[in-house]
């Protein structure tokens, strides 16, 4: 009986500590495209999870640091991308988070990372476990350091050419065979492949910081970087 009632007690505690982890519901973009988090900033504990859900256009969920927030922590998470048309109602890509610790986690979309289209430039970040508002590594620093990085971006465009000097000519020029020349443009946009996931599959990294609940995801992320026409 006592090895019983240890038992019960022990599975008792197990359905305690499961059922005090919370998640954590963060919607990626809109319904419109917007370049925002929602909620962008979280406080978590231990053990919680954060559950991002892929509305349109096409974003990604990538770790970075606060001192670098457009740029990939190496060895950190990346959701890849995931498009989604505007329209979409249902079967929304999802990308797991856990929360291994207290420090904070600082996240960035890497849509047109290093343009001036850059959503990170834009103000599109999330932070799990910030500092406090006033403090050095609060969100707000963090969320104003990426739009510093959007308008060094931008300026950078902003620079002049200096094209070089055409000499003319007043003479007449020979007589020449008429010929037909023809100009061409190439989209920077290869095709790319659509999938349907109605059941899609969870999957969990060696280090156990992250899962990924969409099938194929892999493969979107070789091709995510060129749907330039979702931004």
């Amino acid at each position: 009986m006592m090895f019983r009632s240890l038992a019960l007690l022990s599975g008792i505690a197990l359905f305690s500590s499961a059922a005090a982890q919370n998640v954590w519901q963060v919607t990626v973009g809109d319904a419109t495209g917007s370049t925002i988090y929602t909620p962008n900033n979280i406080n978590a504990s231990v053990g919680d999870t954060v559950q991002f859900t892929f509305n349109p256009k096409n974003h990604t969920v990538t770790q970075s640091t606060f001192a670098s927030p457009c740029a990939p922590l190496s060895g950190g998470f990346d959701s890849v991308f995931n498009p989604v048309a505007v329209g979409t109602a249902s079967n929304f890509p999802i990308f797991n988070v856990t929360v291994n610790d207290t420090n904070p986690i600082w996240v960035y979309c890497r849509q047109g990372e290093n343009t001036p289209a850059s959503h990170c430039g834009k103000g599109m970040v999330f932070a799990v476990n910030p500092g406090v508002n006033g403090t050095s590594n609060s969100f707000a620093a963090f969320q104003a350091a990426a739009r510093a990085v959007g308008a060094a971006l931008s300026s950078s465009v902003g620079i002049p050419t200096v094209l070089p000097t055409v000499e003319t000519s007043t003479a007449t020029p020979p007589s020449l065979p008429s010929s037909t020349t023809s100009s061409s443009s190439t989209s920077s946009t290869p095709s790319t492949s659509s999938k349907t996931s109605p059941s899609p599959a969870s999957s969990t990294t060696p280090n156990g910081a992250t899962s990924l609940i969409v099938e194929g995801s892999f493969l979107m992320s070789a091709i995510g970087g060129v749907f330039l026409w979702l931004i």
